[in-house]
Order: C-alpha cells, then structure tokens, then sequence
C-alpha cells in the first residue's frame, strides 16, 4: 500500500510542482540584486540627461540657432540613456526568464528521475491485487505486465495512470480559472 501512495504523490507532485515553481515561488527573484545596482546607474544617467535637457532649455543662448541644437544634443543624450536603460533592463528580464525556466525543467527532471528509479526498483510488485471477480479482461495483461501476477496493477501501469489522471485534472482546474 506504501507503494500505491508513493507513486501517487510522486505523481501529483509531478504535475502540481514545477507550475508552483515557475508561477508562484520565482526562484530567479534570488538572483536579482546583480544587475539592480547597473541598472540604477543607467536611470541615474537618465535623470542626470533629463536634468541638462532643463539646463540647456532655461539658459540664455547668444542665438536662436544655436539654443536649438544644444537642446537636441541634450535631448540625444536623453534618448541614448533611456535605450541604454531599457537594454539593460531587457536583459534582466531575460535572466530571470532563463533562471525560471531552469528550475521549472530541473523539478521535471529531477521527479521524473525519482518515479522512474521507484518503477525500475518495484517493477516485479504489484501496486495493487484486484479480486477475480472484477475482470480486467482485454487489460489484464498490459496492467500486470512485469509482474506476472494475474489481475494485479504493475508499477509502471499506476505510475502512467496516476500522471495521466493527474495532468487531466490539473489541466481541467487551470482552464476553469481562466
């Protein structure tokens, strides 16, 4: 009966884990202090082009001429900062998508890994015995496969069916929501 459960939770931990990661914990928020400081350097730069846009529009220019393209030098030095912010910015957002993707496989992998080590170890036990008199006659054998034991449900068969019945359920659950 341990088995039974431990297949069980293997599975639904399978299906409910790595979304729980990926949605709700956000394991890259870990990493993000890196490129914070860089980016607070760019928006500094930013406030500091935006202060000598202001600057340059408020002071007295000897002609009309060249007030005017002071104003776009600074006004280009504005635009070059924000791109340079919004880079920096872009890439940050990248890294925490990787981070989060990684961990999202990693979980898969790794509790993949687990149930197949637990299939692999008890294939030749039978999760479960079922009484002769409910016939699982076209089944029989494909659920008892590497046991040999009549009407009895195999590790690798639970497993599959504990995943499928899962991911059927969770996904029903997640399209409800939405």
């Amino acid at each position: 009966m341990t088995l039974f459960a431990l297949i069980a939770l293997l599975s639904l931990l399978n299906t409910i884990l790595p979304d729980f990661i990926r949605n709700y914990l956000k394991v890259s928020r870990l990493w993000g202090s890196k490129n914070s400081k860089e980016i607070q350097r760019l928006q500094a730069e930013v406030t500091t082009a935006r202060e000598q846009v202001e600057v340059v529009r408020n002071a007295e220019h000897s002609g009309e001429y060249a007030r005017t393209i002071k104003i776009m030098r600074a006004e280009r030095k504005v635009q070059e900062a924000e791109a340079n912010l919004k880079s920096a910015r872009g890439m940050e957002n990248l890294l925490k998508m990787g981070i989060d993707t990684t961990a999202f496989y990693v979980s898969k992998v790794l509790l993949f890994i687990i149930t197949f080590i637990v299939s692999v170890r008890n294939r030749g036990t039978p999760v479960m015995i079922i009484d002769e008199a409910i016939s699982l006659a076209p089944f029989t054998g494909l659920l008892s496969f590497p046991t040999g034991v009549a009407n009895a449900i195999s590790v690798p068969a639970w497993a599959f069916s504990c995943n499928l019945t899962f991911r059927l359920i969770y996904g029903f659950i997640e399209k409800r929501k939405a």
